[in-house]
């Protein structure tokens, strides 16, 4: 059976700057619990350089101690990205210092080998792994073959990849999947995103396809167009049987919490977010379209997925309006 991957505040903090209330996220997390999911992935724990963010961008020992009592039977995660963590904040993994015993590690396609070199510090250090590929979309040939080389280690618990820009159809999750397979990982993982609608078909692809984690979070919480619903996901399995998962617990902690933020701070399905994922180009291009027509949105949007897809790059926007 497919296991979850509750990502509500780690991705939901895209859209607040990671600035939940500690209730906020108790809550959710012994809702995770209640619900049967069985990883919860807390937020960051990158460097916060110049930017001032929320406290779960940055999610020390310390205080996730002194707010979590942590369920065996859900496992606390916290992600890194490549080049914004220092390795210096993980301590050797021991259940009665740190609440985290899980890492996934986020990595663009340009970065893979030092990624790998970071995994191999994580599992050393007794973490469970996940390594997490973002922009599959973008991924060529070399990027692939590059993972054919690290595929007999041992370190990763799942390789994850990420639908970052929200382009992905079913057809293009089965192709990758075949790929990823291909290049000798056994343990796969997805995360969805919501641009163009697809997120719950992509998932659904996913798990029939075998991937062993799934990611989702409460009403689809999460960076621009947002996530796939878990109260869907755990519904859908339920439906089909499981009875692994409840959604009951979820929707309660909804109606208590999350309609409000919703209204709040908005997230989900609108056009910026279509014609980027549209376009499979990075999703923060998407909240400096509000100034523009659809129209030039869409023009906009092909002139940069020629130029400067991948990474955000506001310089590049600004000299296509030009």
């Amino acid at each position: 059976m497919v296991k979850i991957l509750d990502c509500t505040i780690r991705d939901g903090g895209h859209v607040n700057n990671w600035d939940f209330t500690g209730e906020i996220v108790s809550e959710t997390y012994k809702t995770a619990v209640k619900s049967g999911v069985d990883y919860f992935e807390i937020g960051y724990r990158n460097i916060q350089n110049n930017d001032i963010k929320g406290k779960f961008y940055n999610c020390t020992d310390e205080m996730l101690n002194n707010l979590i009592s942590i369920d065996a039977n859900c496992k606390l995660c916290v992600m890194v990205d490549i080049g914004k963590f220092d390795i210096k904040s993980f301590i050797d993994y021991n259940p009665e210092k740190t609440p985290v015993s899980v890492v996934r590690v986020a990595v663009y396609p340009d970065r893979i080998e030092e990624a790998f070199a970071v995994c191999s510090q994580l599992f050393e250090m007794g973490y469970e792994v996940f390594l997490n590929l973002m922009a599959i979309s973008r991924f060529e040939d070399s990027h692939y073959q590059l993972l054919k080389k690290y595929h007999a280690e041992k370190m990763l618990k799942a390789l994850y990849f990420a639908d970052s820009f929200g382009s992905l159809y079913p057809s293009d999750v089965k192709r990758i999947i075949e790929k990823l397979r291909n290049c000798g990982y056994e343990n796969l993982g997805f995360h969805s995103h919501n641009n163009l609608q697809q997120a719950f078909s992509n998932t659904i692809c996913a798990i029939e396809c075998g991937v062993d984690i799934v990611d989702a979070s409460v009403y689809g919480i999460g960076r621009c167009a947002g996530n796939l619903p878990i109260e869907i996901l755990t519904g859908y399995l339920a439906a089909k049987g499981s009875k692994n998962y409840s959604v009951s617990t979820y929707l309660s902690l909804i109606e208590k919490y999350y309609t409000y933020l919703h209204k709040k701070y908005t997230w989900g399905y609108n056009i910026p977010y279509f014609v980027s994922g549209l376009f499979d180009i990075h999703p923060n291009y998407a909240n400096i379209f509000l100034d523009l027509s659809f129209e030039e949105m869409y023009d906009c949007a092909q002139k940069i997925r020629k130029e400067c897809p991948v990474y955000f790059d506001k310089q590049a926007f600004e000299n296509i309006l030009r």
